[in-house]
């Protein structure tokens, strides 16, 4: 990791500005973010959804359950934006082990229910901890920023689930009014059509895709923002440039003294 090539300002920030920049950080990169959610993450939603054919509270439940998998999707992407690099698809592909393997698992099973999830997962993903050292880590960095962490995670479930019944209720107003479907009933999965589960299952689908990603950058910018904190990233930076400032204006002047 070089800081000098970190395209962001470092500085230490509030935990809702440090929110904010990570939403922006999505929208500078969306065309990668959303280029990458598409190959990787669409697909699997998507089959996901499918699965109401077989039992229609398939896809509800599996779709929620899989969000760490979709996550690291977006967390891969703005971990390389930050420092200025660019993934690429095939790149992705190739290393899929590197940002889908470490600790997934584990994402998916016991810490699935974690309520920090965005916040922490860099964490696994980036750094690479395993064991004792992980637990240790994991500590510090949540010590003073775990209740923002949980506020954005509860804040962005509240969002989605609104965006989702609103997508629900648009469809019944759009549906004529001597029609007697029963919607809500489907909603509480009592005999559920397979077609209303695919298209429910693709509404959530779509809110998801506007909002999992600004979520993950939302905690990423978190966890940026703790390790500025915690390491000084902002001081050593300046630092750096100072130094190479002055070494720059050093070789000028031998350079010149040589000439003359």
């Amino acid at each position: 990791m070089k800081l000098e090539n970190i395209s962001l300002a470092l500085r230490p920030r509030g935990a809702y500005e440090a929110t904010d920049l990570g939403i922006r950080l999505v929208q500078r990169n969306a065309g990668a973010v959303y280029r990458a959610w598409l190959v990787f993450a669409m697909p699997l939603m998507f089959l996901t959804a499918l699965l109401g054919m077989i039992n229609p509270w398939l896809p509800a439940i599996l779709l929620w359950w899989l969000k760490p998998v979709y996550d690291r999707v977006v967390l891969h992407v703005l971990s390389r934006a930050v420092f200025g690099e660019q993934v690429s698809l095939p790149d992705m592909a190739a290393g899929w082990r590197q940002w889908l393997g470490n600790g997934l698992f584990g994402a998916l099973t016991w810490r699935r229910f974690e309520l920090a999830r965005a916040f922490t997962l860099p964490l696994f993903t980036l750094e690479g901890l395993k064991g004792k050292r992980r637990r240790q880590r994991s500590k510090v960095l949540q010590k003073s920023t775990r209740a923002q962490a949980v506020l954005a995670q509860v804040a962005y479930l509240h969002i989605e689930y609104a965006l989702y019944f609103s997508l629900i209720m648009l469809l019944v107003m759009m549906l004529p009014a001597y029609t007697s479907v029963p919607i809500w009933s489907w909603m509480a999965f009592e005999d559920t059509p397979a077609g209303w589960t695919f298209v429910s299952s693709t509404l959530y689908v779509l809110v998801m895709s506007a909002v999992e990603p600004a979520y993950v950058g939302a905690g990423f910018a978190l966890y940026l923002n703790r390790r500025v904190e915690l390491e000084a990233w902002d001081i050593e930076l300046t630092l750096r440039r100072s130094l190479d400032s002055e070494h720059g204006k050093l070789h000028d002047l031998a350079g010149n003294g040589a000439a003359a």
